[in-house]
């Protein structure tokens, strides 16, 4: 029973969205949408259904299914509470529940509905997964044309790495939809001041902070950058699109309780507390730089270099260990030959820095960020995703620049 409820939900969901797509495209775009969403769906679905088969087999879960475990089991507990009336929030005083309530509340929301079904939340969230490369692909065509577009789109819909997360109940596609949406926003208003856009602004932003609330920070940075920098029409749009959202934000802020969600994680960013976290990860079976100390700013600086590059390479090839790392391996080696026309497509976009910039600002503050902080090969592999998706527009824009003295297209955005 739990089975056929899974796909006759998910099944209307995925029709309701591909009617929308064919609303929202023409049929020849349409057509190439519904393929890469349908095809990437139908891989994450198939891994989906393998792990939630297994899932109860001991040592397959400690190495496949991870976080999934404490999103069923918190998610579980709200959704019992609820049906019995009971509000209790003492389980968010936990660490577990503390940092990762957004994706438990979402977990319950569905249990709640529906009953307990694992299976349920495995096929929506694929389905969360499978929406982050059409996001991408708008900004493709906001930043180059539909070629760079598409084939930015198809790395993220059908790169390994992209793929896993959204199997099992992790929280990853619902931040990298966050992040994209946010990205996507930014750039729509730069283009024109349109309700619809500040309201998907101020949802993503609230979104982020519930689920990854750090990761608010760098889209807020990276907002103020896109900004602040010239726009198509003027100097008078820029500065009326800057206060409307500066409007939104302090609204978000101090009217809702996103604000006090902010305020209750800011003390994640005592560099004390950092430094323990690090070498909590650091001293882990993967863990990289154990002797680092980040709880200054000269340590910071002084395990960054590192940090990044095990942030952008990691698990190295030749210090594979165990089977997941060694599973890893294919989507480590494309990803190793892909960083030629991703250097390529930073420098062409850095040449039209006024047009980029958030994504500049968003990828460097996450990428630094994540340097620094994470001592750990599996948790900078898993990670990685929320900035390989912008980076696949890069990667894109080099492969398609071979042979080309000039951009194909006029950008989109001035």
């Amino acid at each position: 029973m739990q089975l056929l409820m899974a796909f006759f939900v998910a099944g209307l969901a995925n029709v309701l969205i591909l009617l929308w797509f064919q609303r929202l495209y023409e049929p020849a775009l349409f057509r190439v949408l519904a393929l890469t969403y349908c095809g990437t769906l139908v891989l994450r679905y198939s891994l989906a259904i393998y792990l939630w088969l297994y899932r109860t087999e001991t040592h397959f879960a400690v190495m496949f299914w991870g976080d999934s475990q404490t999103y069923d089991y918190f998610g579980a507990a709200v959704a019992e509470g609820w049906s019995h009336g009971s509000w209790a929030h003492s389980w968010s005083q936990t660490l577990e529940g503390g940092v990762n309530r957004g994706f438990i509340y979402f977990v319950a929301v569905i249990y709640y509905l529906f009953g307990r079904n694992v299976l349920l939340v495995q096929l929506l969230n694929g389905i969360i997964g499978a929406l982050t490369p059409v996001v991408i692909f708008e900004i493709g065509l906001i930043l180059y044309n539909r070629r760079v577009a598409t084939t930015a789109m198809l790395f993220t819909a059908f790169f390994p790495q992209m793929i896993f997360w959204s199997a099992a109940l992790y929280k990853d596609p619902s931040v990298m939809l966050g992040i994209a949406v946010n990205m996507l926003a930014v750039f729509k208003l730069r283009q024109s001041l349109s309700p619809a856009w500040i309201a998907a602004y101020m949802a993503s932003a609230a979104a982020l902070v519930w689920l990854r609330f750090y990761i608010f920070y760098a889209t807020a940075a990276a907002t103020a950058a896109g900004m602040l920098v010239r726009h198509r029409r003027g100097m008078a749009f820029g500065l009326v699109s800057q206060l409307g959202l500066v409007v939104g934000v302090m609204v978000l802020l101090l009217y809702t309780p996103v604000g006090r969600e902010v305020i209750q994680q800011s003390h994640f960013f005592d560099l004390e507390l950092l430094q323990n976290s690090r070498m909590d990860l650091a001293r882990a079976g993967s863990g990289f730089a154990a002797r680092a100390n980040v709880s200054t700013f000269e340590g910071v600086v002084s395990v960054l270099p590192t940090g990044i590059l095990y942030l952008l390479f990691a698990p190295f090839p030749w210090s594979l260990t165990g089977l997941r790392q060694t599973l890893a391996l294919p989507d480590i080696l494309m990803w190793y030959a892909l960083v030629p026309f991703l250097i390529m497509g930073i420098a062409s976009a850095g040449r039209r820095l006024r047009q980029t910039m958030p994504i500049f600002v968003f990828t460097t503050a996450l990428t630094v960020a994540y340097g620094a902080f994470l001592g750990n090969v599996g948790t900078a592999y898993r990670q990685r995703t929320q900035i390989m998706m912008f980076y696949f527009l890069f990667v894109a824009d080099g492969l398609h620049s071979r042979g080309r003295r000039k951009p194909a297209d006029p950008p989109a955005l001035e």
